[in-house]
């Protein structure tokens, strides 16, 4: 008579095998997932300052977005003209806040920043898709993080990993 299926010290070793090698495997997928919540919230962030600036010139207002690094918000809320504000009484355009996920810091360009720590210089869009300009920079302790890059003249954005 032969038997059939595996003995006990056979399935023991399998388990053991498989345990050693998600024991090895799980560090490196928590570190790809924090990789990709990084590259997602720059992503996020560069679709914010494209859509405020496509919304300004569509709109023929100057948008403004602003970061706060503390709360780890990015808010965008239309400005009116002067001369528009007077003739048409209108309520102010709602402002929308964005959040940033946990382990994401925000940091502005040192020469473009403002003085306070928290507030970082706001980036505005104009009606004829020029900008004032700015860098800001997406990182997490642990990995290397994302440059975003708007144009002064053009209101182009650009995204680059930063070194």
């Amino acid at each position: 008579m032969k038997d059939r299926g595996f003995s006990l010290i056979e399935l023991l070793v399998v388990l053991i095998l498989l345990s050693l090698s998600l024991a090895l495997v799980a560090p490196s997928l928590s570190r790809f997932s924090r990789t990709v919540e990084l590259k997602g919230a720059a992503q996020k962030v560069s679709g914010i300052l494209r859509n405020s600036r496509s919304e300004a010139v569509n709109k023929g207002k100057v948008y403004q977005v602003v970061f706060n690094s503390q709360s780890r918000e990015v808010r965008v809320h239309s400005m009116e003209p002067a001369e528009e504000k007077d003739e048409r009484k209108e309520s102010p355009v709602p402002e929308k806040t964005y959040l940033l996920p946990e382990g994401i810091q925000m940091k502005g360009d040192p020469t473009t920043s403002s003085l306070s720590t928290s507030e970082l210089s706001p980036i505005e869009f104009y009606p004829n898709g020029g900008s004032n300009g700015g860098t800001i920079l997406l990182d997490s302790p642990d990995r290397l993080g994302y440059r975003i890059q708007v144009h002064f003249l053009t209101g182009m954005v650009d995204i680059k990993r930063a070194k």
